[in-house]
């Protein structure tokens, strides 16, 4: 094909969507695309990044998810030509799904971590600079998630469903038996629903902004506690750091060094040696 382009929702070609998945989820065929372009030399048209949704707001979320002002392409197809092409031309090459998730571009690792921080808009790398990445980064996805109080859908390794809170406690804990380490909470949740988090000593919820900038400062951390969401799959695969799922949550390796951790841990469980080293190395 002489043209790629990842599809992020409908009536893109207007320079905007509607509705459409969160971040996490829609950089897969914006990757996807960026690597058949690559390897095929097709020219790309520019992914139609802003949307239009009430749901977060509606929700009163921290992050509105509307994509506004994240990024900045200057390359590829724009303009009326890209509203020609997507609309008339079927000489393109559509991605618009997740479907294997890091599968097709998990050795184009620093290509595409390279490729995505050229198009973050600067200030939301500026706003992480302080960040200190001697610590445990923890993403507790709640908002629209939903809640599984007796964890029977989480183990099954279904998606979107609440992790408790208890176990980020007590995974925290573990770590911290070997490492005094500080604990940094990105959430999209209330101060309320973490409050028992957030009572841990030398523990503070961290915002940097924009959806971006946090997931690249989870992404920098010494240890990443994850959520069972895309958002913290897609921090573990940029930062390549020892990362922690809970049971059934981990779908796919996505870290390239065998020594460095990446797996579940559960209530009863003991803290893996090589995540000792993994922590001691990062």
């Amino acid at each position: 094909m002489k043209y790629t382009y990842a599809s992020l929702g409908v009536m893109e070609s207007m320079g905007f969507r509607i509705g459409g998945p969160g971040l996490g989820n829609i950089l897969f065929p914006w990757a996807k695309s960026l690597i058949y372009s690559k390897k095929y030399k097709s020219k790309r048209i520019q992914t139609t990044w802003k949307c239009l949704k009430i749901g977060p707001l509606l929700r009163r979320e921290k992050d509105n998810r509307l994509y506004w002002n994240l990024f900045i392409e200057k390359d590829g197809v724009s303009g009326f030509k890209k509203f020609i092409l997507l609309n008339f031309s079927r000489n393109i090459r559509v991605f618009n799904s997740m479907n294997g998730l890091f599968s097709d571009f998990l050795e184009e690792h620093q290509f595409v971590k390279d490729e995505l921080l050229s198009i973050v808009q600067p200030k939301h790398l500026f706003n992480i600079r302080n960040h200190n990445q001697n610590g445990i980064g923890v993403h507790v996805r709640l908002g629209d998630f939903t809640e599984d109080k007796d964890e029977t859908s989480l183990r099954s390794g279904e998606w979107n469903h609440r992790i408790p809170i208890k176990w980020y406690i007590e995974t925290i804990n573990k770590v911290r038996h070997y490492y005094q380490l500080p604990v940094y909470v990105f959430s999209d949740g209330s101060d309320d629903e973490l409050k028992e988090l957030l009572l841990l000593k030398n523990c503070k919820r961290v915002h940097y902004g924009s959806s971006i900038s946090d997931m690249i400062a989870l992404s920098r951390n010494k240890l990443i506690i994850s959520s069972s969401s895309t958002f913290s799959m897609w921090a573990s695969f940029l930062g390549q750091r020892p990362t922690i799922w809970f049971p059934n949550q981990h779908r796919q390796k996505i870290i390239l060094d065998n020594t460095i951790f990446e797996g579940e841990i559960d209530y009863q469980d003991p803290v893996p040696s090589l995540l000792i080293k993994s922590i001691s190395d990062a």
